[in-house]
């Protein structure tokens, strides 16, 4: 069996509504705490926090759809992985290299559950790029694919790991 599979990770919309449901909860908590119904505070200091709190909120929300981007991971038969990202808006014909055309390696603190792969992955200069994978960026087919390889190159990654006790 073949490891090799190449799919298109598009920008998650459960995860862009899982932030976006984060930041109205702080929003509706700091303005709870702007019209005095939780703490007890100075009115600057109540509408310093609210504010502030709001600010930020409002600034990781643009943050996180500003940074949406399309990629194509490749993962070839002896566990190389290559990633790049499209450019341009609704275009994707135009391809450019995250890694400049080297191959990536997939780090051990990499998550890699039933629903969410959390791959972090270290180019030859020591780039970390993290990359959400929720079952709704790619393919089904495509998203179990990339899983079951996934887990092959971390069973193989911990296979050539030196023990503790080999040292």
């Amino acid at each position: 069996m073949s490891i090799a599979v190449s799919a298109v990770v598009n920008p998650s919309r459960l995860l862009l509504a899982a932030i976006g449901g984060m930041c109205l909860g702080i929003v509706f908590g700091a303005a709870l705490i702007g019209f005095g119904r939780i703490g007890e505070m100075p009115n600057y200091a109540r509408v310093l926090t609210a504010g502030s709190c709001a600010l930020v909120t409002f600034f990781a929300f643009y943050w996180a759809i500003k940074t949406r981007k399309t990629f194509r991971i490749d993962i070839s038969d002896i566990g190389q992985i290559r990633l790049e990202e499209y450019i341009g808006t609704g275009d994707t014909s135009s391809l450019a290299n995250v890694a400049g055309g080297k191959v990536l390696e997939l780090l051990p603190d990499s998550t890699i559950w039933t629903h969410i792969l959390l791959l972090r992955l270290r180019t030859e200069d020591n780039q970390i790029i993290i990359l959400p994978i929720l079952r709704d960026c790619v393919e089904k087919d495509a998203y179990r694919l990339l899983s079951i390889a996934c887990r092959w190159i971390a069973a193989q990654n911990n296979r050539l790991e030196p023990k503790k006790s080999d040292l």
